[in-house]
Parts: C-alpha cells; structure tokens; sequence
C-alpha cells in the first residue's frame, strides 16, 4: 500500500520466513510517530494479487473512519500464505443454486450418478496444486480407487494421504485431532480404509437446522446428488483439504508470533492489531494464542471477519483449539458472524464431517461442526463477551469479546459471495472502530 508504511509477511506451508523481514519491520515501527501495527492475514482461495486486494481495500475503508492522520501513524503487515485456490467441496459448492443438477438440493433430492470425470480431475488438480510433489502417490492411489474401491486400494489412498498431509491423531489442537482420528485409523487398518471410502461414497443427507434452512429456503434437510467411487475419493480429498488448510493456518499463526513479533524491538511503544479473514482468521487467532509479553510491543485487538474454524475454538468448556486467547488483547476481540455466509456455515461444516454425522442440525449454534463465522463464538465463560450487536454503531469494549450481527451488511452482491464480502465500507468502519477503541 503506497499511502501507509507497509511490508509483506511471507510464509511457506511450513511457517518458514525469511529473518531479515523482522529487522525491516522493527525499523519501520521505530520511525518517530508510529503508534500501531496492523497485521492481516487472508483467507483460502487467495494467491497474492488476491490478497493485495483484499488488504488495500479493507484499509482504505477502515481509514476513511478514522480522524485526519490517524493513519499516518499505523504500520500495516500482509500476511502472504499458501493457501491456493481450489474448489469448494463439491458437495457444497452450488448451495446458492440449489436444484442445479449435481449439486446439493433441497428435500427430496435423490442421487443420480457418479461424480463426473471431468469434475474429478479437477478435484485431483486442485489437490496436486495444493500439495506440491508430496500429492503424487495420493494422486496416483486416488486414481485407482475410482475405479476399484476395493479394500487395497481404499487402504492405498489412505495410506498416502495420510502421509501427505502429516496427518496427526495426537495434535493438541482438538478440532484438528479430531479431524484426523479417522484417517489415521484408515491408514493403519485397511478395513477401516474400506468403510471411511465406502461410507463416502454415497451422498450425504444432512438434516438442517431450523434457522438455517428456514432462512436459506432449503427446507429441512440437503441431499447430495453424487454416489459412487469417485465421489467418494473427491469427497475424501475435499476433506483432507480442509484439514490441511487448517494446519497451515495454525502454524503459520505460530509462526508469526515466535518467528516475527516476538522478535521485533520497536524503539517506543507500539499497539499490534491482528486481524484475520476466513482460514486467516484462524492463523491470527493461533498467534494470539501463542502470544507472549513483548517489550515496547502491546497485543491490543483481535479482528475475525467471517472465520472459518470451529465456533468453539475459544472455549475451555470443551477444550477448544485456542483456549488461551480470551483475555489477551488488552484492547477488543471482535468477530463477525452471519448465516448469509454459505462457505461457513455449510460448505465449513459439511466438509468437517468426517464422521458423517447427520443427527445434528447443520450449521447452527449447536452444530458441533459449525464455524466462527456463522455463528460467533460459543461456550464462552459468564462475563467474558458482549451481547451481539445487531447495529452498525460500532463502539467495542476493551478486554471483551465483542461479536457482530453482520446479517445487513455482509451479504451476496453482484461482485462477491457473502463469505468474501468483507472489504466493503461498514466493515471497514468495524475496523477502526476496533483500532481506535
């Protein structure tokens, strides 16, 4: 951004970044007047050009609610990340057209046919674009076991998925443990491989929480329209992608705190702000939670615009993934949730459903699988955040969590879903409002 101070943070999948960029950044938090840094993250599907975008335009929004020079003494930090586009679980994708053939439909829908192959291999692509060289024997396996899903081959794909994703059973962070056991499982045992691929290979029927569906127009449940082999290696890719994505935004986040902000020494004191967008949300929510007293540098805010990861990811109730955050920022935590956001509050919790559970109401609050982004943080303690504001009169409390109704202004348009709509005006004011609590 040319009108600001700025710098990129460029991370590889594996948290790496080049040290010199930590003495770059002190020396622009060091120049006299300077009295905040901001740091973002992007979300999933973004590739640089993407996230340029999205920085430049949420911040020149966010400036123009601030006072004259206010901006002047801000420093802004874009994080870049690996998270390449690739297509949203096909089971998911076509939500907003619902009926559309081989999509998702409404009540009633019954399945017709396999996964076409074109479709397949883009499924197989985005997945070798995602991974690099270590998603070749998946590709391979994934290969056979559309034609043969047969207990070897079901045991093959798992085996090198696995492997090529880390898969660990025994992560510390619950949501990813969670989604893992069953790969694991998988990989170990072909008969379990066998039942995770067969299970898959039908179409899911899930049944819809009343808010949900109700205010979607979907009625009570969704039906997938695909069954058969293919279907149910995508399916098993499309979820291994989703885990992945959730990892690298752990580490990544991690690694912004031990490898850049606690590193940095800024000449005089300085208000960090971190703020993060959908699979972004999740990577400054791991820095924040990782977060330790830095001399001259203070954790003031935290921004979660339309996160995707569990909406119970704060929560010591059930041991959330980031349990240690609440509280940290000495200034607001503030996070933005709508159902008008189809990529979190379906696409976000279908995807998760390794175990295909499909008693619970999708999507709502009380969907184990359900995401920040839909619906705000759950099971918190007594005190610890503010009732929901349904306004767009934004004055968020110091030393809360502060949650956002965003159903009146993050919403589908002509340019954009909901779930990217994030770069307009009111949540630009949102922003500063935040920094300047």
């Amino acid at each position: 951004m040319s009108d600001v101070p700025s710098i990129w943070l460029e991370f590889d999948e594996n948290g790496a970044i080049d040290a010199g960029v930590v003495a770059q950044l002190t020396a622009l938090l060091s120049k006299p007047g300077i009295e905040d840094l901001v740091v973002m993250s992007h979300g999933w599907k973004n590739d640089r050009n993407d996230a340029a975008k999205l920085y430049g335009t949420l911040w020149a929004n966010a400036v123009g609610n601030m006072p004259a020079g206010r901006a002047d003494k801000i420093v802004v930090a874009g994080v870049m990340w690996p998270a390449k586009a690739f297509q949203t679980d096909f089971d998911a994708a076509a939500i907003t057209d619902v009926g559309t053939q081989g999509t998702l439909s409404a009540s009633g829908g019954a399945s017709v046919s396999d996964l076409p192959q074109q479709a397949f291999d883009a499924v197989l692509a985005d997945f070798a674009s995602f991974l690099g060289p270590s998603a070749a024997q998946t590709i391979a396996a994934a290969r056979t076991a559309a034609q043969h899903l047969n207990p070897n081959a079901s045991h093959d794909l798992a085996k090198h998925a696995a492997a090529a994703v880390q898969v660990d059973a025994h992560s510390p962070d619950k949501e990813l443990r969670g989604d893992a056991t069953r790969v694991a499982r998988a990989a170990a045992d072909r008969t379990e491989a066998q039942f995770l691929l067969g299970s898959l290979a039908t179409p899911p029927v899930l049944k819809l929480a009343p808010k949900v569906g109700g205010a979607m127009g979907l009625g009570s449940a969704v039906h997938g329209l695909f069954t058969g082999a293919r279907a149910a290696v995508g399916r098993f890719l499309n979820q291994l992608t989703y885990y992945e994505m959730k990892k690298r935004a752990g580490v990544v986040g991690v690694s912004l705190t031990d490898n850049v902000l606690r590193k940095l020494t800024p000449s005089h004191a300085v208000r960090l702000h971190l703020v993060g967008h959908s699979f972004g949300g999740r990577l400054v929510t791991a820095a924040a939670n990782r977060w330790d007293a830095v001399p001259n540098l203070e954790l003031f805010s935290l921004t979660i615009l339309q996160g995707a990861y569990s909406h119970n990811a704060l929560s010591h109730q059930v041991a959330g993934a980031f349990p240690n955050v609440v509280g940290k920022p000495t200034g607001p935590i503030a996070i933005t949730h709508t159902h008008n956001d189809l990529a979190c509050t379906l696409a976000y919790a279908i995807a998760s459903r390794f175990s295909r559970d499909t008693t619970q109401g999708v999507g709502d609050a009380s969907d184990e699988f359900g995401a920040m982004g839909a619906n705000g943080p759950q099971k918190l303690g007594p005190g610890v955040s503010e009732p929901d504001n349904i306004t767009q009169l934004f004055a968020p409390k110091r030393g809360k969590v502060n949650t956002f109704l965003a159903d009146q202004y993050i919403i589908k348009t002509a340019q954009s879903d909901a779930h990217n709509n994030i770069t307009n005006p009111i949540v630009g004011k949102l922003l500063a409002s935040v920094i300047q609590a």
